[in-house]
């Protein structure tokens, strides 16, 4: 239903200004990464032609609350997670599952909302700050916390639901642009975390 009134109304096609920041920032890790085998934990399945890969497993965490990965340990060299980690019961049991199953130095790219709406998968439970992050991320030795979209970004997106989307995805793209170096209220995060 979703996919057939986009292609009637055209602006639902328009990436939300949550999505514009989330991408910026989250393909600006993938570059980081090297070629390797790669898990992908998320419901949306957009990400594998952006990541180098010999090897690629897909995890679809539609419609689940919980992860357990059959996966050996320290068998990934590279696990991304994406619209996932608000949709756990427990995101501490998830964080230390990815951290199982990742090589050593393997790398952890993550996205976390802080200012969404609610959007049931098939719940949503949490919201994420800087410090949580920092704190589900604690066993990892190396970890960055970058933040996308602002205060002015996170009241367009609160706004920005439903039937009004037809009228203000136009200016997506245009709230996007305005940026600031540091906020106190993002749209979300995007981890990096090294093992």
């Amino acid at each position: 239903m979703k996919k057939q009134l986009s292609s009637l109304v055209p602006q639902l096609k328009i990436p939300s200004v949550y999505r514009f920041g989330l991408n910026s920032i989250l393909f600006k890790q993938l570059k980081k990464l090297k070629q390797g085998i790669v898990l992908d934990i998320g419901p949306e399945d957009y990400l594998e032609k952006h990541i180098p890969h010999i090897g690629y497993i897909r995890f679809n965490t539609k419609n689940m609350t919980e992860i357990k990965l059959k996966h050996s340990s320290n068998y990934f060299d590279t696990v991304i997670a994406t619209h996932f980690l608000e949709h756990v019961v427990d995101p501490q049991k998830a964080v230390n599952e990815i951290y199982r199953v990742l090589k050593k130095e393997g790398i952890c790219i993550i996205s976390a909302p802080f200012i969404e709406h609610y959007h049931p998968n098939p719940k949503d439970y949490y919201r994420f700050s800087y410090d949580s992050l920092s704190h589900l991320f604690r066993k990892f030795g190396k970890v960055e916390i970058y933040h996308h979209g602002n205060k002015l970004q996170s009241i367009w997106q609160i706004f920005n639901i439903g039937v009004v989307k037809i009228l203000l995805n136009f200016f997506n793209p245009l709230i996007y642009l305005i940026k600031f170096k540091k906020t106190r209220v993002p749209c979300g995060f995007v981890v990096y975390a090294e093992k």
